[in-house]
């Protein structure tokens, strides 16, 4: 299999705008830089037209270049390994790869080869999400992790005491990428299945969902996360603007959902949620 990687250099305050951009068009993964980004899609599901289209469209906006290129994908844990630092989440968790070397002491330690899988702990809507699991621990909780990616939401919660996990993804290679994640970090509980929606998944409801997905699929879904919880149970939701706050927060509060907390970084929102407890 081989993927493209899209190079772009563009304004920093632009960078956001096209990944989420590019991620509609199915962009699996992205890694930032000091002039832009690269981002990564499997060859045989990449839009050129459309692609292109989005450029020019903020090419009149910001000084913008691009550049394609064709790479195997035995290379991506060489592009990780050269273009990725380990990275610390609030003095208190640690994400790091087999090949970073620390001595320093942390609460929560987990191990990840990302390959094209997206979930590195570097983006804001990762690692805002990895914070929240850490303050609303789901100790003795029933957990699905809806598009898993890399695996480390799953990862994060059997390591904050989730009794069982289950993470899907639409992308095979994110299946194969998340069980190869929990092994590194020793995870018994977390298993991972290849589904497209909430509706693939069966079973009981749960305790607690994780999403760090996008806008539109988390708008289509969140009927679905909302009637998979238990009651009191928890949803955490990343991946969208924080300007699309609002058009969920409208269909939380229809779906028996209360806030409990929310963040922003770099103008990426996340949120948590609880289900209301019926008398």
């Amino acid at each position: 299999m081989n993927f493209i990687q899209v190079n772009v250099r563009c304004a920093s305050e632009f960078t956001d705008i096209l990944i989420a951009e590019l991620a509609e068009l199915e962009f699996e993964s992205f890694e930032e830089n000091k002039v832009g980004f690269n981002a990564y899609i499997e060859e045989s599901k990449i839009d050129f037209e459309s692609t292109k289209a989005i450029f020019e469209q903020y090419a009149g906006l910001t000084a913008l270049h691009y550049g394609m290129q064709k790479i195997a994908r035995e290379n991506w844990n060489q592009e990780w390994e050269n273009n990725y630092p380990p990275i610390v989440i609030g003095d208190r968790i640690l994400v790091k790869t087999p090949f970073h070397k620390t001595e320093e002491d942390f609460e929560v330690v987990i191990t990840v080869i990302p390959k094209m899988s997206f979930g590195t702990g570097h983006h804001a809507t990762t690692s805002q999400m990895l914070a929240f699991l850490l303050q609303y621990k789901p100790e003795n909780h029933t957990v699905i992790d809806a598009g898993t990616g890399t695996g480390i939401l799953a990862i994060m919660a059997e390591k904050m005491g989730a009794v069982s996990v289950l993470g899907f993804d639409n992308d095979p290679w994110c299946i194969e990428n998340a069980q190869e994640n929990y092994g590194l970090n020793q995870c018994s509980r977390c298993s991972v299945v290849l589904a497209s929606s909430m509706t693939g998944i069966p079973g009981e409801p749960v305790d607690t969902i994780v999403a760090n997905i996008n806008k539109n699929v988390i708008l289509k879904e969140l009927p679905l996360y909302a009637s998979r919880l238990n009651e009191g149970g928890r949803l955490f939701l990343s991946g969208f603007y924080t300007e699309d706050v609002s058009d969920i927060e409208v269909l939380a509060f229809q779906h028996g959902l209360q806030p409990v907390d929310s963040s922003a970084h770099d103008n990426w929102a996340c949120l948590v949620y609880q289900k209301t407890v019926t008398d």
